[in-house]
């Protein structure tokens, strides 16, 4: 079987455990997760950080942004992917300035570009992940791309359910510094 071949099967059996759990435990399990990010010493230290909003089967976010967001409080700048063609493109999160954009995502609508240079910690979501820190995403290569461009601490989030003794990776797979999940 190729590289290709496990991680499509890969996939497939992620979204099957995830129709294992309802919506409400996921949530409450990214409580836990959020809040252990919180806690991170290298979230104190940096200024503007890599986030995503989440799609439903994702480890969701909004305690984050709505933690980190408030930049009239002294908080952080957060970054969001926007889908730009086969690329992503990073822009400013501005609470009350959103829209639906690919795969019906809520993404920063006309907000400032953010230069993937500017960003001192990323927060990156992935269907899969192992106990090196591997991770696999779903399949488009979004984040693949966007993690090249980036020189700061990457740090996967998961629920415990993704995250496997080890799955299949190709040249092109960036390793996470970190992966967290509920426990």
């Amino acid at each position: 079987m190729t590289t290709d071949e496990q991680k499509k099967e890969l996939r497939r059996l992620v979204r099957a455990l995830k129709h294992e759990y309802t919506l409400q435990q996921k949530l409450e399990r990214s409580v836990s997760i959020q809040k252990r990010v919180l806690q991170l010493p290298e979230l104190a230290i940096s200024d503007t950080i890599l986030l995503y909003h989440a799609l439903p089967d994702e480890v969701n976010t909004d305690l984050l942004l709505e933690s980190l967001s408030n930049r009239r409080k002294g908080n952080k700048r957060i970054a969001l992917p926007v889908v730009d063609g086969d690329n992503l493109i990073l822009k400013e999160y501005i609470p009350d300035n959103m829209s639906i954009g690919y795969n019906n995502i809520l993404e920063p609508a006309e907000n400032n570009t953010i230069d993937p240079s500017e960003i001192d910690l990323a927060i990156i979501p992935g269907m899969a992940f192992d106990r090196n820190n591997n991770r696999m995403g779903r399949g488009k290569g979004f984040y693949d791309r966007l993690l090249n461009s980036l020189n700061c601490k990457k740090i996967g989030i998961a629920f415990r359910f993704q995250i496997f003794d080890s799955i299949p990776c190709g040249d092109y797979d960036l390793p996470m510094d970190m992966v967290i999940s509920e426990d």
